[in-house]
């Protein structure tokens, strides 16, 4: 978009803006990646299946003169159970690094999160790091997808800015690092099971992140960024550790959202906060790439997770769950939202995926569909290198669905499309009737409700490249290389 353009586009929404009267504070996905609040799409310490684990690396990095105090979050993936939380205080310009790596070498021990980072955490983090915990799907909070530690292998990670302080006064100087010691000035005092804070101010952004998905044994990498929400909040919302707030639908989340769609910008008011977080993620359409060449044994795995799903799928199927989500929470196949796969090779040549294409599946569930809040699909070809069970073949995922391409085919690109009865036209997810869509060319502002179709979706593509060639003495070099590109998408916005 020309420099014009973006002006135009600019003041058109500021217009659009003023014709309601409201404060111009609204959510939206930050293009430039700097946010209040980041999603790291994917977290995994599952074990490939030639039992080698993968470690997550995570960084933050405050790029403001403030210091801010954020909620780190970590959810599983198969209901975004949260399984570890904690306050971290970021000092100006600071950057705080972690690692969640394998308890042990059992494939049911859970993920332990690890860090040599000295910025001040509440509570601090244990020289040899902290265990995620079960306590929220298990006991009185079973949900019937099973209570074992092995569920925290996998998931997504939230981060929120809670508040920020000048970080000359207390209680913002207290985690500024000493230029003589290199650390904070008293984290001691930013810590305990109840902590007053004084002069909070609004949470003003300027975070940004990366994941980075490492297997050090069988030297495969490849790194992501988080995707980032700014404006998200206008008033501080500080808590405490030991709860699961704030989150996506707290009440300090503001109910507008700004979402950039073709020629037209959509500024929309929700009546539900979380409304106003999904509607910066909404798509209809999933597009990305895949690799399953023999010669290099490649494979492809696609990360699709939904972070704002357990705000509307509430209970057992097809009760308490609301729009633009269809099925409720199966204790057997989860909530499954179905789709339509269709693949094309590099030579244009394309094909729907049939039912019988996706196998195999959990007992009862859909043929085509995304039955987790953090899903993997495992794209196949048949082919002697690929997987054959419900293990994907780049992250080891179990949370996986597997679904098989054209035979022939060993390279292409795919568009996946949610088809939930409540993901499409007329149900969707509804703004209120006081929204404004504002179009570009030419300039017109029209007021009323807007319908966003599909579901709010983050994620990327992954894929794998084995050099069959080395000569490796020992057995002591690694020839697989591995790559992450964020998904592309379709938005179907009316008007």
């Amino acid at each position: 978009m020309n420099a014009f353009k973006r002006k135009a586009l600019m003041s058109a929404v500021a217009a659009g803006l003023g014709v309601v009267g409201t404060a111009a504070h609204a959510v939206y996905q930050d293009p430039n990646g700097q946010g209040q609040a980041l999603i790291y799409p994917y977290y995994t310490v599952q074990a490939h299946s030639n039992g080698n684990a993968y470690n997550t690396y995570v960084s933050v990095v405050n790029t403001t003169t403030w210091t801010k105090v954020v909620k780190v979050r970590f959810r599983e993936g198969k209901a975004s159970k949260e399984v570890l939380d904690f306050n971290l205080y970021l000092s100006p310009n600071d950057v705080w690094t972690g690692a969640v790596v394998p308890a042990s070498s059992s494939d049911t021990a859970p993920g332990r999160l690890i860090t040599s980072d000295v910025s001040c955490t509440n509570p601090a983090i244990p020289a040899a790091g902290v265990d995620f915990r079960n306590y929220l799907y298990s006991g009185s909070n079973d949900d019937g997808l099973g209570t074992g530690l092995e569920r925290t292998r996998e998931g997504y990670l939230e981060m929120i800015e809670m508040a920020r302080f000048d970080a000359t006064i207390n209680p913002g100087n207290l985690a500024v690092h000493l230029s003589t010691t290199g650390l904070p000035r008293a984290c001691s005092s930013l810590q305990g099971a109840t902590v007053t804070l004084a002069n909070q101010l609004p949470p003003n952004g300027g975070l940004n992140g990366t994941g980075t998905l490492i297997n050090v044994n069988n030297g495969a990498d490849a790194g992501y960024n988080a995707v980032a929400l700014a404006a998200l909040a206008s008033v501080p919302m500080y808590q405490d550790v030991g709860d699961d707030t704030p989150n996506f639908a707290s009440p300090q989340i503001d109910p507008n959202s700004i979402v950039i769609s073709g020629n037209k910008a959509y500024r929309s008011d929700w009546t539900f906060r979380e409304d106003a977080v999904s509607s910066t993620i909404m798509h209809s359409n999933v597009i990305n790439e895949f690799v399953l060449d023999t010669g290099t044994k490649s494979n492809t795995d696609w990360v699709m997770t939904f972070p704002t799903k357990h705000h509307y799928v509430l209970g057992p199927e097809n009760t308490d769950v609301f729009p633009p989500f269809t099925n409720g929470l199966d204790p057997t196949d989860g909530a499954c939202e179905p789709i339509t796969f269709t693949s094309f090779n590099r030579e244009e040549r394309g094909a729907a995926s049939t039912p019988g294409d996706f196998s195999p599946r959990p007992p009862g569930a859909p043929a085509s569909a995304l039955c987790w809040e953090s899903t993997v699909m495992s794209i196949r070809n048949g082919q002697a290198h690929m997987p054959t069970g419900l293990i994907s073949g780049v992250l080891g995922s179990r949370n996986v669905t597997p679904v098989n391409v054209n035979t022939a085919w060993e390279n292409g690109w795919a568009n996946l499309r949610f088809t939930g009865v409540n993901a499409l036209t007329p149900v969707g997810l509804d703004s209120l009737a006081t929204s404004n869509t504002v179009t570009l060319t030419p300039l017109a502002t029209v007021t009323g409700a807007q319908e966003y179709t599909g579901l709010p979706v983050v994620g990327f593509m992954v894929r794998t490249f084995n050099n069959g060639t080395l000569t490796c003495a020992e057995g002591k070099c690694q020839g697989t290389y591995g790559s992450a590109f964020e998904h592309k998408y379709q938005q179907v916005i009316t008007p």
